[in-house]
């Protein structure tokens, strides 16, 4: 029989109270020997008590033992139970992921099948609605009310349709069309918002390119301006001169008429005193002294006004 089994056996306990009872006959042996030892100082009553106090000491250690030996076969039980879980949880860990591994293939599987029936479908989007263009739809109400007659479909995209009827043209948005064409030209919102994008983003790049070419129109413009501006101001400059030098001319010959004048008033003072007949032209050049005259003072006027730009 082994210890485990006598311990869990009705025997048990008379074995532990032998063991108990030979634990105090060795102390009190031991006791008598010390208590008889000569070389030992200690008083008799002195060796008792720390003999008492170590055999209480054992006491308790024998009774821990014995807690403890109880415990065992619960303990054992437990770890067995432990053992079954840690097994069963391996098991289960790869069955985990196994079915992980699985899940995965699906969700693979259904991607490809979701993206092989949206191919499907734009591709039907493009059948029925290139199909449409030229089409006649005699009378065409909308979900707002909005009612267009012999409405000739131009063209269908992700937006809607664009039409032109009796009154102008027009595109409706496949949110006011009937829920048949809204299904028969298989309206997708996440399309129209897509296409809308589109459309915003090429209409914002259209107005910058636009916004773009007018600025350089602009400062080809201010260029041309100031470069007319400069050729203005040169061909003024040059006007002047050209009318300053006329100017300049027209008292030359005004001097010039009046030297002539003297010479005729001279001659015309011989000719008296000779006692001759003579013809004088000093009206004639005074008269067109007069008039350069004139002439000067208004170019004097041009001139300053010229110089004033």
């Amino acid at each position: 029989m082994s210890f485990t089994d006598m311990m869990s056996s009705g025997r048990g306990p008379g074995v532990i109270g032998a063991l108990c009872a030979l634990v105090v006959l060795l102390g009190f042996g031991f006791l008598f020997s010390v208590a008889s030892d000569p070389g030992d100082d200690r008083s008799l009553e002195a060796v008792v008590r720390d003999q008492t106090k170590e055999i209480l000491s054992k006491r308790g250690f024998i009774s821990t033992g014995e807690a403890n030996l109880k415990l065992t076969p619960s303990r054992i039980a437990e770890a067995k139970e432990l053992t079954r879980l840690n097994l069963e949880t391996e098991s289960q860990k790869k069955l985990a992921l196994t079915l992980q591994s699985e899940i995965a293939t699906y969700k693979a599987e259904i991607e490809e099948k979701k993206t092989a029936f949206e191919a499907y479908k734009d591709e039907y989007r493009a059948f029925v609605r290139g199909k449409a263009k030229g089409e006649i739809i005699p009378v065409l109400e909308t979900l707002t009310g909005m009612i267009y007659k012999n409405a000739n479909i131009r063209e269908v995209t992700a937006i809607g349709i664009q039409i032109r009827h009796d009154d102008g043209q027009k595109r409706i948005p496949f949110e006011e069309l009937p829920a048949e064409m809204r299904d028969y030209y298989q309206f997708d919102p996440a399309q129209k918002e897509k296409a809308a994008a589109n459309e915003a983003q090429a209409r914002d790049q259209h107005e910058a390119a636009v916004a773009a070419s007018n600025e350089l129109m602009d400062q080809e413009l201010a260029k041309q301006k100031a470069a007319n501006a400069i050729v203005a101001k040169e061909k003024n400059r040059l006007d002047v001169i050209a009318k300053q030098a006329q100017v300049k001319n027209l008292k030359s010959e005004i001097r010039n008429l009046e030297q002539q004048i003297q010479a005729v008033a001279s001659s015309a003072s011989a000719a008296k005193a000779a006692g001759k007949i003579h013809f004088s032209k000093s009206n004639t050049y005074a008269g067109d002294i007069r008039a350069k005259q004139g002439l000067i003072a208004t170019l004097e006027t041009e001139i300053r006004q010229m110089q004033a730009k």
